[in-house]
């Protein structure tokens, strides 16, 4: 079982007398609302870490990323043109032929 300890917190009395209402109206405690509470918080806060750690990763990918497509474009492009060149070589020869 995992040792429990006291603390005492300070809330507006806005949120307490909000708080007192769910645990009233749900039949639950307030002990259990509030690890409840900071549980699901933690969680969202650790979901949100996430999030960060990603996005600065797609960030410090996006130059590289960009770098590879231009690369990939600019030998594409070169292909190409070599393509069309050739063909133009062949209807020059076809041309003299005929």
């Amino acid at each position: 079982m995992t040792e429990k300890k006291k603390v005492s917190i300070e809330i507006s009395e806005c949120l307490l007398e909000e708080m007192e209402r769910y645990c009233k109206n749900n039949n639950q405690k307030q002990n259990d609302f509030l690890n409840q509470a900071i549980k699901f918080y933690l969680k969202e806060m650790k979901k949100e870490e996430v999030r960060n750690h990603l996005r600065d990763g797609y960030k410090k990918m996006a130059g590289l990323n960009q770098q590879l497509a231009d690369e990939g474009l600019s030998s594409e492009c070169y292909s190409y043109l070599c393509y069309e060149q050739r063909l133009v070589e062949c209807e020059k020869i076809e041309s003299k032929k005929g």
